[in-house]
């Protein structure tokens, strides 16, 4: 039987679009299903902790990036169980670098035909996140969002942001150094893009057991120079921006963070990789 963990609040409306091909689809096939539709923030983590205490579950999640942040952070065993994705997000920043299908019938048959995969994530304390986590100009750009009801694009926030932006202080241990840094902001990458495509780290992969640290910093205390290059995801490369390639890093800041483009209050970036953590879907 395949779970369906569903928000049908992503995607505005794309989501319940999906649901209505994926349903149509299994009862043309015969395939065996529950619906779980979320109906508050965290409810999805709640349905998956009781779905994965049984074992050889399969659980479908169905939303965006936050659906499948919720759906991970809640399963209590993933010995237990096997992990299928459906994008209908808006960023679907996570789908992109697994190369999801966008087509939800098309992601649908990559889990029916189960053949096994398995994804990396990362463990920041006690809290996994499966794309990018960090601290920045990403996290006011997150908090106007969600001020705006979502109303507002993440680059236009993005935009809007620039000009009182203050940059961060961090200090940041990794491969046994410890430096700190005025930065624009600071992402530990499993994947390669957040904020609806951005490109923060367009090589990083989600099965390569590294995460890939990126330091954007402000030179001379102007922000102005580095904006147009990182909007274009040509930022890697540029002396105002260090990557480092590794398996933990400490981040240290008073400010919050972002896990998945989930704000988190009073969470320190403690990143490991866990390779292999996710047992999912080969993408044929």
């Amino acid at each position: 039987m395949l779970h369906f963990i569903v928000n049908t609040k992503s995607g505005k409306g794309k989501t319940l679009k999906s649901i209505h091909k994926i349903t149509d689809y299994c009862a043309q096939n015969a395939i065996d299903y529950a619906m779980h539709i979320t109906h508050h923030q965290g409810h999805g983590a709640q349905i998956a902790n009781d779905l994965s205490k049984e074992k050889d579950t399969t659980i479908v999640a169905i939303g965006g990036d936050g659906t499948f942040h919720e759906v991970i952070n809640g399963i209590e065993n993933f010995e237990n169980v096997t992990v299928g994705f459906i994008p209908s997000g808006r960023g679907n920043d996570f789908a992109r670098t697994a190369g999801l299908k966008k087509d939800p019938i098309d992601a649908l048959k990559d889990i029916i035909k189960g053949e096994i995969a398995y994804y990396d994530y990362i463990q920041v304390g006690n809290t996994r996140c499966l794309n990018v986590a960090g601290t920045g100009m990403d996290v006011d750009v997150l908090l106007r969002v969600d001020g705006s009801d979502n109303k507002l694009t993440y680059l236009k926030s993005l935009l809007a942001c620039l000009a009182k932006f203050e940059p961060y202080k961090v200090k940041v241990t990794v491969n046994g150094e410890t430096n700190s840094y005025d930065c624009l902001m600071v992402g530990v990458c499993n994947g390669g893009t957040f904020g609806g495509n951005m490109k923060i780290c367009p090589f990083a992969k989600i099965d390569d057991g590294k995460l890939e640290l990126v330091i954007v910093t402000v030179p001379n205390g102007k922000i102005a120079p580095c904006i147009p290059k990182f909007l274009a995801g040509k930022h890697i490369g540029e002396y105002w921006t260090i990557h480092t390639q590794c398996e933990s890093v400490l981040i240290e800041s008073e400010h919050p963070v972002q896990l998945d483009g989930e704000i988190y209050k009073n969470l320190t970036l403690d990143c490991k990789i866990v390779k292999n953590g996710i047992k999912t879907f080969k993408i044929n």
